[in-house]
Formats: C-alpha cells, structure tokens, sequence
C-alpha cells in the first residue's frame, strides 16, 4: 500500500503517518501486535498502575486508549471504504479511558483484545483495493482517505508505544 499524500489527511495527522515510512503499513501493523504483547509480558508488576506524572494515564490506561482508538478507527475505515458519505462524529478520549475502567483489567486481557482487534482490522484492510483506499470520509470535520487512515492507526499506536517505553520504564 502507497504512503499516503499529504492532501489525502488533515494536517493533524502528520504526526501519526511520519511515524510509519514506507509502503508496508501492514507489516507495521502486524508487529505493533507482537510488539504489545512482548511490552506487556516484561512488565513489572508495580508498573500496574504508575502514571509518569498526576493525571496522565496508567500504562493500562493507555493500552486501554488504544483499543478504543482500534474499534473506532476501523469502523471508520470500514465506513469510509464502503463509500458511506456521512460525517462521522469525533470522541472524546479523556472521556472514554475513565468510563473504560481499563486499570480493573489485567496487562493479559488488554493486549489480547488489542490484539484480536489489530488482527481483524489487518484482515480488512487486506481487501481493501486502490479504489476503496484512495476514498475519502469525513470524521470530527476532518477530511481523509481510507489509505491515510490506516498509516494513522499504526503511527498513532507507535506513537503511544514509544511514550509507554520513554516515560513510563525509564
């Protein structure tokens, strides 16, 4: 899959898609998975609930974060390269990860689930031809294509991994 164009996303996004080079967003995809859950199995127990500074996220919150961003990211793929020209709606995610009650979860559970709905996701995004992928959708007022989309869900995710290993396990 081609590296999206900069007209192809709101500028927002620079932030996400530069994290991912190249053309293989899907292999990126496919070791973000692995690369969770080897995270997740080296962690010490008293990092189960540490946050770097007061109110920033626990480690699990984080995780937590990403699966909510892995469900609503994918639908919008989904929508978006069906066709469907309705505006979807942004989120609020200081709301969501509270209302998640990730902390109540073990490391185990919250890699897994991130991990079933990465694999799912991948197995989407495989179908998807050019067509499907240079669509375009509109979320929370911003326009974007299917293709810039998903190198937003695997930049947004190295960019959280990345934060999880320089500010927490340092």
């Amino acid at each position: 899959m081609k590296h999206p164009d900069k007209s192809e996303y709101h500028e927002y996004f620079e932030q996400y898609i530069r994290l991912i080079p190249g053309e293989n967003v899907i292999r990126a995809l496919e070791g973000q998975m692995l690369e969770l859950q080897a995270l997740v199995s080296d962690l010490p127990s008293e990092k189960e609930d540490y946050a770097y500074a007061p109110g920033k996220w626990t480690i699990k919150e984080v995780i937590g974060h990403l699966i909510d961003c892995e469900r609503i990211f994918g639908y919008r793929v989904l929508r978006f390269a069906r066709g469907d020209s309705k505006e979807l709606p942004g989120f609020d995610d200081e709301m969501y990860v509270p209302a998640g009650k990730f902390n109540k979860r073990s490391f185990y559970d919250l890699a897994h689930e991130f991990s079933v709905l990465r694999e799912a996701n991948i197995i989407l995004f495989k179908t998807l031809d050019e067509e499907a992928l240079s669509r375009n959708g509109i979320s929370d007022g911003k326009s974007m294509s299917v293709r810039a989309l998903i190198y937003s869900i695997a930049g947004h995710s190295a960019h959280h991994v990345r934060t999880i290993k320089s500010r927490y396990l340092d």
